[in-house]
């Protein structure tokens, strides 16, 4: 592309991305194919070991799954044998069938089916035996209220199935006990709210959708409104924050200084003795004055300075709006990614469970009846490797649709100025057919390196999580774990952002990806200032399009639920299935605001190689600027 000291760029890419090019980064697919089949190794070995139903299944206190295990296998629930206390819970048996009253009371409106508590008492209706497992402690089926030791007391009271594993009292002083343990109404009632809502929650999607496009289309219309206002709203409130702590600096230390209308406002000597009774130092307040003064000069003297920059960043944010317009199927594709991550994630995550179900039961005392597990080294093994595939794979998938995006960008670009040619390649499918013919590999390298990172910081948040207690013990130890995630985190985004800059050479260019990378970061040194004012413009656009999608997606969901006859009253909770909507929303904002971002840092690089080869030429300005570029270009 350019010169080993990166003094500009290749001319030959005047016309365009280059159409000759080769398989990049081969030997990177072969490392992710190899490792792909080593997933494929560890789920085979976790399906045939593991059994996910035994940690769903709850546990007696000999450490067996309830409906699972060999002498278990016929008694699928879990019964509390001597619910009288919160501290004997764990005094609990397998049972066949939860024991009932003959008649049971006529079912209630309300969602939670623990309705008609009964005060505890004797009932002839129910079973004198249960009809359970004895274990090490319940050594007995038959009801035993007089026992002194609280492990031999068994006793039989009204009950109903819940969540399909747990008997759960029906009889009020018991169910109390247990749900002390267990927030029984609140997770049944949740889960009735999700159900009621659940065609609202799918249709949030679409919902959203609609909402991206509404802020596509306001941020076309209104960028440069937006940007001039929040910088104007940034110097009036630091203007403002310093007259008001100025202010009150002299009204503690001398109030004959300030405005008469001021003056009459405030009790300075009241403002004084608390000031004095807080031993509060006054100059702090004139040195908080000052600081904020500064900072609204400093805005004023860099918009000032950059004002060509700030505007610049208004055109590519316009220009953005203008490709995704032109080529309104690239919206298909973050929903493609969107689906295919959520496949995948459900693949890993039952991986997951059968392969955490592999390991053997732990065998600790009075435990609650749920199933505790360790691991051989092995497994240890196999699981980091699945939490790394994890990282990889999605790291692969999101970059996958980057480099497309930003194939199709430097495609469109340079159908725009005046060199255009009628009858181009279409931009979409020509990036798509690029990539995999010969671009895999170089998305390989790029997400195996973020991988690793996030690999490397997920683990320094364990460590740091497993020896919390000894390492505050330690200032030095403490600091040194907080500034290594710190670094990690700031490490981690550099990567994402030269790794984004270089798929955009990539294409252009058809190099792999070191060559790329290095290409990215000599344009942006070259050019550092205009890549901090579009770049921190275009972030703060993007997460005011994922706030406003996911907000007004909760709201309206919200205002549905609260104001239509069909839930109003028959939702508990609005706010469970409400926050859901707008989970869903922020998701797909964030999907659909990818298309934007990675757009505005394509037309970036594309524009300023563009003007790099035009300055070799001695034309000085780009020539296939889209029209939004263009009309920058005129009136600068």
């Amino acid at each position: 592309m350019s010169s080993e000291k990166g003094e500009g760029t290749d001319p030959k890419l005047r016309n365009g991305p280059v159409v000759d090019r080769e398989c990049t980064d081969i030997f990177c697919l072969l490392l992710f194919i190899v490792f792909t089949f080593g997933m494929f190794f560890i789920s085979g070995y976790a399906f045939k070991n593991g059994d996910p139903h035994r940690i769903a299944q709850p546990y007696d206190p000999d450490h067996r799954a309830c409906g699972v295990d060999e002498d278990v296998a016929d008694y699928p629930y879990i019964y509390f044998a001597n619910p009288t206390n919160p501290k004997y819970l764990y005094v609990t048996t397998c049972v066949s069938e939860c024991p009932q009253e003959e008649s049971e009371p006529a079912p209630s409106a309300r969602h939670t089916k623990i309705s008609h508590l009964e005060e505890a008492k004797t009932n002839s209706k129910l079973p004198s035996e249960l009809k359970c497992q004895p274990n090490s402690i319940v050594k007995s089926c038959k009801q035993n209220m007089l026992s002194t030791n609280p492990e031999e007391v068994v006793v039989i009271y009204n009950t109903e199935l819940f969540m399909k594993t747990v008997c759960l009292p029906t009889t009020k002083q018991y169910y109390e006990t247990v749900k002390d343990k267990i927030d029984v109404e609140t997770m049944e009632k949740v889960s009735n709210d999700m159900i009621t809502t659940k065609w609202l929650i799918f249709g949030s999607i679409g919902i959203s959708l609609v909402l991206g496009f509404i802020f596509l289309f306001l941020i076309e219309t209104l960028a440069g409104c937006v940007i001039w206002t929040l910088l104007l709203l940034l110097f009036s409130v630091l203007i403002a924050g310093g007259i008001y702590t100025t202010g009150y600096y002299y009204a503690l230390t001398d109030p004959s200084k300030l405005p008469a209308s001021a003056q009459a406002e405030i009790d300075a000597q009241t403002l004084q003795e608390q000031a004095q009774a807080e031993n509060v130092n006054p100059k702090n307040y004139l040195y908080i004055g000052i600081t904020l003064f500064s900072l609204a000069g400093l805005i004023l003297l860099v918009v000032c300075c950059m004002y060509s920059r700030i505007r610049l960043a208004i055109a590519i944010l316009e220009t953005a709006c203008d490709y995704v317009q032109a080529n309104f199927t690239v919206v298909v594709l973050p929903f493609v990614t969107f689906f295919i991550m959520l496949l995948y994630f459900i693949y890993w995550f039952v991986v997951a469970l059968y392969l955490y179900s592999s390991g053997e039961t732990t065998s600790k005392p009075k435990q609650l009846p749920f199933g505790q597990f360790s691991f051989t080294q092995n497994q240890k093994i196999f699981a980091n490797i699945h939490l790394f595939g994890l990282l990889w794979n999605s790291s692969f998938i999101i970059a996958s649709v980057e480099f497309i995006i930003a194939g199709s960008v430097c495609i469109w670009y340079f159908q725009q100025g005046p060199r255009a040619q009628e009858g181009g390649p279409i931009p979409l499918p020509t990036a798509i057919g690029r990539f995999f013919r010969y671009h895999l590999g170089t998305v390989a390298f790029g997400s195996l390196i973020l991988a690793i990172i996030e690999f490397i910081r997920i683990w320094l948040a364990f460590l740091y999580k497993q020896q919390e207690e000894l390492i505050k013990k330690n200032k030095f130890f403490e600091y040194l774990f907080k500034c290594l995630m710190c670094c990690m985190w700031c490490f981690e985004k550099c990567v994402q952002y030269i790794n984004k800059n270089a798929y955009v050479v990539s294409n252009m260019t058809g190099k792999g990806f070191f060559h790329s990378a290095k290409e990215a970061i000599f344009l942006i040194a070259r050019n550092p200032l205009r890549f901090a004012t579009v770049g921190g413009f275009g972030e703060i656009f993007i997460a005011l399009g994922r706030g406003f999608i996911a907000l007004l997606t909760g709201l309206f969901c919200y205002i549905v639920i609260t104001r239509t006859e069909k839930f109003k009253y028959n939702v508990t909770y609005p706010e469970a299935p409400s926050l859901l909507c707008g989970a869903i929303g922020l998701v797909v904002g964030s999907l659909f605001m990818s298309i934007y971002g990675v757009a505005c840092d394509a037309i970036l690089i594309v524009f300023v190689m563009d003007e790099e080869m035009e300055k070799q030429n001695g034309k000085g300005v780009a020539l296939c600027c889209p029209p939004k570029l263009e009309k920058f270009l005129e009136d600068q």
